[in-house]
């Protein structure tokens, strides 16, 4: 008998996650939404592919699965507010002077610890979410790509329902 969506919930949040916003252009030129996501994962270093679970339930849901080109920004240890806004469903539209754009044209969260631009590759079924796959093309991040650490190098970490740092 499988585990009741409760029990699996409370399980599961024993996990310690990053904390992203991922991001997609919609509509005009300079469209774009995004949405706080703690299931995004590395898939393929050849070629260098991620994925990202979205909700069905999500008001975004059709936005990212139909959207060319996306965007994985995770965020800093102080960045928890960006992280609450984009999971308040009014209000995960990003307006002029929010966001900067990707060498592709993917919407960015600024201050992120590390900013991916993928292109879509596939989105499959997966219960009550949808698997989005894309292909890394256009990364930074804020050391450099490099060993050493920054200021700004802690990240953003949710634990059992609820937003934690590193120490």
């Amino acid at each position: 008998m499988p585990l009741d969506a409760p029990r699996f919930r409370h399980t599961m949040s024993h996990l310690v996650t990053g904390v992203t916003v991922v991001t997609a252009r919609v509509g005009g030129p300079a469209g774009a939404v995004g949405l706080t996501a703690s299931s995004v994962t590395s898939l393929s270093l050849e070629p260098p592919m991620l994925l990202v679970c979205v909700g069905h339930d999500s008001q975004l849901h059709d936005a990212l699965v139909r959207a060319e080109r996306f965007a994985v920004n995770v965020l800093a240890a102080d960045q928890v507010e960006v992280a609450r806004r984009f999971a308040d469903r009014g209000r995960q539209r990003l307006g002029d002077g929010e966001v900067t754009w990707s060498p592709g044209g993917a919407p960015l969260i600024p201050g992120a610890l590390a900013q991916i631009e993928c292109r879509r590759s596939a989105h499959l079924p997966g219960g009550d979410h949808t698997i989005l796959t894309g292909t890394l093309e256009w990364a930074w991040t804020a050391d450099g790509g490099g060993e050493g650490r920054d200021a700004r190098g802690r990240p953003l970490c949710y634990f059992r329902g609820g937003y934690t740092v590193l120490g």
